[in-house]
């Protein structure tokens, strides 16, 4: 798993978004996570944009990597993606509900 990660960053790091977007943004639950927790290592438009797909992943432990990799890269583009997820959300979701609280508030106040 830590090899598969490093494949990913180094990756971001190149910027080959054609190859991670054809293997990892469309590959399994696994390798979707993967992303989403390495996507958190770059500010660059290419990570955004991945995590702006995966925000809406089917599987919630990736929607919930991508909540937190775009609160700890995003920017202003970065809070409206998570206002419309967290509109969309039952009530139920709540672990969901407040990693976006929580990604919302360190966008808008970085440390």
């Amino acid at each position: 798993m830590a090899d598969k990660m490093a494949k990913i960053e180094k990756l971001i790091e190149k910027g080959k978004w054609d190859k991670i977007e054809a293997k990892y943004l469309k590959g399994s639950d696994e390798e979707r996570l993967d992303l989403a927790k390495a996507c958190a290592t770059s500010d660059t438009d290419g990570a955004f944009n991945c995590l702006i797909t995966l925000l809406n992943d089917k599987n919630d432990a990736v929607q919930l990597a991508a909540i937190n990799s775009v609160g700890a890269t995003g920017n202003d583009h970065a809070t409206a993606q998570l206002q419309w997820l967290l509109q969309r959300l039952p009530p139920e979701k709540k672990e969901t509900i407040d990693a976006i609280h929580a990604a919302i508030a360190n966008v808008k106040n970085p440390e």
